[in-house]
């Protein structure tokens, strides 16, 4: 769809000529998106009427009040991991938020004000001069914090201190779809600051973002105020080259893999680890994707796939557990800690460094920087789609339920050749605020170009097994059974109509609604 001339000039006088462009090229540029999902949508969005890049909260609001008059909607996005992030309906301004790249650490209250294209590593390099540390979802160092606190999934491998993303926010700027600035938290007072998220009146954070985030259907995020957390130093510092940097030693840092035979001990250890408060960072990995990590190309990893190797090391999966100690007392007293809790629950301890150099990077620039997520994620294919239930629930009912009924759809596609054999168990896990509550996703490895790919039908399989085996579904510790995740739905659907009374902004849980006339 091309974009009306008087909303294409009202929208250069508002942004600026040279920030406002319908340039078919251009626009071809914002409709491929090979990121998460990509695998089940295929690669090619619908094209936007039109991309803008404002600059400020002003701009903004300038946006999207011109949208509203004109009937076009709108979406914006910051750095883009997560396909739907692009428009969803043709007739679609698309924000790209690069301008507004903004980061302020405020100090001594310990929180950052951040605008949507300041990445989480930008955060993390100017809160360790500080002394602290932000969290950092599991999309990694290049994802914006801001988009997962507000917007999307906030879960990764420091949740174990740092919580997750989506239970940090401060005070919030936030342009609602109608063209208003809704101001929340302390920033509502006058001269308060950014400093609290509760006050005055209620609080509309949980409204803002439900369970699961609306993937930016509410509006525009343009700052908002986050937590930070304390980090004992030095700051981590890397030299030499990419992939596999040289690490500085972190004096106090201890970063071991763990595995176990036995899935029962296994959920044991994690509770008791929680309960310790000592982890800064906890992540469940497998063979495969340690293997998708360490490989420099993707004939690399299939050879290192065929001779098998890690498979006899990790046939279970492992986990990669971190701290940074504040003394060397707290240092002695963690590691006995842990080293007791992993030999009383059968568990086996490996140091990173005695598979190789390149597994202890992967290890500590994981632990510290979420650096190689990302790299897991997309060997050898290209392309990830995650297999549900994706679920936020206790250690056991992750461990022990939804993450075998995972396998058990994967081993089916896989037999058929619709999806890449990865080894069946390629699962993400995580731990959550020093508790029993643990998050698990399963990445699925396919190319849409093959004949005989059918990424799609995983996931509609593994909701259905989901829904079936009273899995929470879809990020969400939910009653399952379609009513119950439903009526959740239809709950989010009605707020984003009392926010967007034109139905400006380009909701992707809106559009899904009004296809099946809901």
């Amino acid at each position: 769809m091309t974009i009306p001339i008087e909303a294409k000039k009202a929208l250069e006088e508002a942004l600026g000529s040279e920030n406002v462009s319908d340039d078919p090229g251009v626009i071809e540029t914002y409709s491929y998106m090979n990121g998460l999902g990509s695998g089940a949508t295929g690669y090619w969005w619908a094209r936007p009427a039109c991309v803008v890049l404002p600059g400020s909260t002003e701009e903004v609001q300038k946006a999207v009040i011109i949208c509203n008059q004109h009937k076009l909607r709108f979406k914006a996005h910051s750095t883009g991991w997560i396909c739907c992030a692009l428009a969803t309906s043709k007739n679609c301004v698309l924000m790209d938020m690069r301008r507004m790249d903004g980061l302020e650490i405020v100090e001594p209250d310990g929180y950052v004000i951040t605008e949507p294209y300041a990445t989480a590593g930008e955060t993390q390099v100017e809160a360790m001069k500080r002394g602290y540390n932000p969290h950092l979802v599991g999309a990694g160092p290049n994802a914006s914090n801001l988009a997962s606190a507000t917007s999307m999934q906030g879960t990764g491998g420091t949740s174990v201190r740092t919580s997750m993303n989506e239970r940090n926010p401060l005070a919030i700027e936030w342009v609602l779809p109608s063209g208003e600035i809704l101001r929340l938290g302390s920033l509502e007072t006058p001269n308060a600051g950014w400093f609290c998220g509760d006050g005055p009146g209620p609080s509309l954070r949980g409204m803002m973002r439900g369970a699961a985030g609306n993937i930016g259907g509410n509006g525009v995020f343009t700052r908002i105020a986050l937590k930070l957390y304390p980090w004992y130093g030095p700051p981590y510092e890397c030299e030499g080259r990419p992939p596999f940097f040289k690490s500085k030693a972190l004096p106090l840092g201890y970063v071991r893999y763990v595995s176990w035979k036995d899935r029962d001990l296994e959920c044991d250890a994690l509770y008791r680890l929680g309960e310790t408060e000592i982890l800064d960072y906890s992540n469940r990995w497998s063979a495969s994707a340690l293997m998708s990590s360490l490989a420099i190309s993707n004939q690399d990893y299939r050879e290192m796939k065929k001779k098998g190797e890690l498979h006899k090391v990790f046939p279970n999966g492992y986990w990669t557990f971190f701290f940074n100690a504040n003394s060397q007392r707290q240092y002695d007293y963690n590691v006995k800690v842990f080293e007791h809790i992993i030999k009383d629950t059968g568990g086996t301890i490996i140091d990173p460094r005695d598979l190789g150099d390149p597994a202890y990077e992967v290890a500590i620039q994981n632990a510290v920087r979420a650096q190689w997520i990302g790299k897991s994620a997309y060997m050898p294919t290209g392309s990830n789609t995650g297999v549900p239930p994706l679920t936020y629930e206790t250690i056991d009912q992750c461990m022990k339920f939804s993450l075998d009924e995972t396998i058990s759809v994967k081993k089916e596609w896989i037999a058929k050749n619709k999806i890449y054999n990865d080894g069946e168990d390629n699962a993400y896990a995580c731990l959550d605020e020093n508790g029993h509550f643990l998050h698990v996703e399963h990445a699925a490895h396919s190319d849409w170009a093959e004949p005989e790919a059918e990424p799609l039908g995983i996931i509609l399989k593994g909701y259905g097994r989901a829904l079936e085996k009273g899995l929470g579904p879809a990020y969400m510790s939910m009653p399952a059974g379609w009513a119950k995740r439903s009526e959740y739905s239809r709950y989010m659907v009605q707020i984003q109509r009392m926010i967007d009374p034109n139905r400006a902004a380009d909701s992707m849980l809106t559009n899904a609604a009004e296809t099946m006339g809901a």
